[in-house]
């Protein structure tokens, strides 16, 4: 892979894998867990704009097959253009944790399930990220927000704490970006109990913290939500919008 062509993303948009099949052809499977381990190390190190990518892939661990082969190589393909790219952390900026919420609906081909992602910054740059498929099928664009929202409350909640202790910051509501106004409205008024009664009761913990102003929510327009790059491929113009946007900059090296 030292001397393939480098690509401008690393998942490819018009493809989504499946499990395979009886015809399918399969991989070694020692060798494909090796690459994903690696990139699972890097992905949640310095390199949230391959975590969706890795997270994917990732899921096929146990029978690969040549298609699962084709994107885990086209994630490095896509490492080969940008090596040199990091979280680049800052002296100023705000002091403020800012976090970003969002969901694909039904993106798996195998099971219908979505995929939540999120995403924390303080000055400016991602400080924690998380690309993860949800454990139910949700019935509604909304109902995968309001579930992926949930996932983000649990992180805000622990980050607030932790910053709190570190810092010794005033206790103020964590900020939370989403761009789904109906998810936005049944985290902040029970009224919408109805919509939402059969969902699992964990996933109303969002309710309750938004209740008790540990959270706040505020719509963000979908160009400008970063944790789209954590729950479905991008082009290459929208993520390189959205990957400068999480503080992913390409650094200098020096010799």
């Amino acid at each position: 892979m030292h001397q393939c062509k480098s690509l401008t993303t690393p998942v490819d948009t018009g493809t989504k894998l499946v499990n395979g099949t009886e015809d399918s052809e399969y991989v070694d499977k020692t060798e494909y867990q090796s690459l994903v381990g690696s990139l699972l190390y890097l992905s949640m190190r310095t390199r949230p704009d391959i975590t969706y990518a890795v997270s994917v892939t990732a899921r096929f661990c146990s029978n690969p097959t040549t298609q699962h082969m084709t994107a885990v190589k086209r994630i490095l393909r896509y490492l080969r253009g940008t090596t040199h790219y990091g979280l680049l952390y800052k002296r100023g900026g705000s002091k403020d944790l800012i976090g970003y919420s969002d969901s694909d609906w039904g993106g798996d081909r195998n099971d219908c399930k979505s995929t939540s992602g999120f995403l924390f910054q303080l000055g400016g740059t991602a400080i924690t990220w998380q690309s993860k498929k949800q454990t139910c099928v949700a019935l509604s664009t909304a109902e995968a927000e309001y579930i992926a929202l949930a996932g983000a409350a649990q992180e805000a909640v622990w980050l607030k704490h932790l910053y709190q202790e570190i810092a010794d910051t005033p206790d103020k509501p964590v900020l939370i970006n989403e761009d789904n106004q109906a998810a936005i409205a049944i985290s902040r008024n029970p009224q919408y109990h109805g919509r939402v009664k059969h969902i699992d009761i964990k996933y109303h913990f969002i309710r309750e913290q938004v209740h008790n102003c540990n959270i706040e929510l505020e719509y963000c327009r979908t160009s400008e939500m970063i944790a789209d790059m954590l729950t479905k491929g991008l082009g290459r113009v929208q993520l390189q919008k959205l990957r400068e946007l999480a503080g992913i900059k390409e650094l200098t090296v020096c010799k």
